[in-house]
């Protein structure tokens, strides 16, 4: 009596888990070569697919082809995240058809902006290009002697230069009787 409990038991976690079970779809494109991406294998290593900020991954093959597995029905935001790239960002639509087959529409979207139905629908699998490369660091200036001159501190010593030099030559075209009255305050 005991294991026919058990065997009941379990039978009918496995139906209540199924019945709960939703099914989930794969998302599949590839990294194309262009101007700014000249090479799709010499992509970092550590170059992944994100789906919803990390809910879903997939890995880049040395061919720039990627797929990414268990993404379920509604809307997601897909990024490639890179160390060295910057690629547009791309909102997925998975919904069902009529008769019961996935279909999949995907667009650029603009960040901080609303997902709209009125940007162009990409070609399914994608096809994803670099927009940019990264460039952390940037080139030291050279001396320029304006840059020296419009500094604050230059501009101070020129003021207070001119001062000094400046004062002492007014003041001997000032009237003399004006200089005595002076002295006398």
């Amino acid at each position: 009596v005991f294991v026919l409990f058990l065997t009941t038991l379990a039978s009918a976690a496995t139906d209540a888990a199924s019945a709960t079970e939703e099914k989930t779809y794969r998302v599949r494109g590839s990294i194309i070569a262009n101007d700014v991406l000249a090479d799709v294998s010499s992509l970092p290593v550590e170059t992944r697919v994100v789906i919803n900020g990390g809910e879903y991954t997939g890995f880049i093959q040395k061919d720039g082809a990627f797929a990414v597995d268990n993404v379920k029905l509604g809307d997601s935001l897909l990024e490639i995240a890179s160390s060295e790239y910057a690629f547009p960002k791309i909102h997925v639509r998975i919904s069902l058809k009529e008769d019961g087959r996935a279909s999949i529409a995907a667009r650029y979207v603009q960040v901080g902006s609303d997902w709209s139905d009125d940007a162009p629908v990409l070609a399914y699998p994608l096809r994803i290009a670099a927009a940019s490369k990264y460039d952390f660091f940037t080139e030291r200036q050279g001396f320029s002697i304006i840059a020296m001159f419009s500094n604050p501190y230059m501009m101070m010593v020129g003021v207070s230069l001119i001062a000094v030099f400046l004062l002492p030559k007014l003041q001997a075209n000032i009237d003399p009787e004006v200089l005595e009255e002076m002295k006398k305050k």
